[in-house]
């Protein structure tokens, strides 16, 4: 009887020696996920900050006014991909697009190229160049901590639109004013992107769908003539979730915020 509880004793001293190994392997791969993430966090972080540095001028004209400039050649040997430039002012959004022959190497790779779950900015391989298309779509991630294209789904506050009502965009061949019209959450099975439409009846239902169902009432009008830039990001309000974000584009002055 002594030696069957000295054998127990043994065997729940295992177990427990066992359960304590596996507890301490789960907590030094869950600490090493967290660092990595926060490594990856301030690495993106990083590199945008740079290449805003080294290509981006801000002049101030007064306090109401801001010229900007974007070097395009510097970015182009960063990134042969460069498209343009988008940002949205008192906000994270501050950062270059690219046009990639797929929509999948952007998703993990910064501007640079380097690899990084931070991603970048880059348009529908469905699309042309240059805003061709009555739609055009520009993806980025939704990252925890704010940055990328996170602060798109704060037009669910209509309050937030009332502070931000245009977006700037820079481009080699011109520059716009994209002017939001309608946000809300959706999800990846909705097919909410269109690049065909049948007619100009078509392409304004389309459009008109967006805005019936936004979180925001915007004071732009839209007309068949509109060019449409979607901002499609990813919403944790619901599975598999999107927050989109469609605007209409105004082009301005050409040679404006080009060096």
């Amino acid at each position: 009887m002594a030696e069957r509880k000295k054998k127990n004793r043994r065997s729940v001293s295992i177990f427990l020696d066992l359960c304590v190994v596996l507890l301490l392997g789960t907590a030094c791969f869950s600490g090493w996920k967290l660092y990595r993430g926060l490594h990856e966090y301030s690495a993106s972080a990083s590199a945008y900050e740079q290449i805003r540095h080294d290509t981006v001028t801000k002049k101030s004209e007064s306090s109401e006014t801001e010229e900007v400039y974007i070097d395009f050649e510097a970015l182009k040997e960063i990134c042969p991909d460069i498209g343009g430039w988008i940002s949205l002012k008192d906000s994270a959004i501050d950062y270059p697009f690219v046009y990639a022959p797929d929509n999948s190497f952007y998703l993990t790779h910064l501007f640079s190229g380097e690899y990084n779950k931070s991603g970048a900015v880059f348009v529908d391989a469905g699309n042309s160049r240059d805003f061709a298309d009555r739609v055009t779509v520009l993806y980025a991630h939704h990252m925890k901590n704010g940055t990328m294209f996170a602060d798109v789904e704060n037009y669910k506050d209509p309050a937030y639109y009332t502070s931000h009502r245009e977006f700037d965009i820079y481009t080699e061949e011109g520059n716009y004013k994209l002017y939001p019209l309608a946000g809300y959450v959706t999800n990846g099975s909705q097919n909410y992107v269109r690049f065909e439409f049948a007619d100009d009846a078509d392409f304004c239902a389309y459009v008109q769908g967006f805005i019936d169902r936004s979180d925001f009432v915007s004071a732009e009008t839209f007309t068949a003539d509109d060019k449409i830039v979607m901002l499609s990001t990813c919403s944790y309000d619901v599975a598999d979730g999107r927050y989109v974000l469609i605007g209409k584009l105004h082009e301005i002055r050409s040679d404006y915020g080009r060096k």
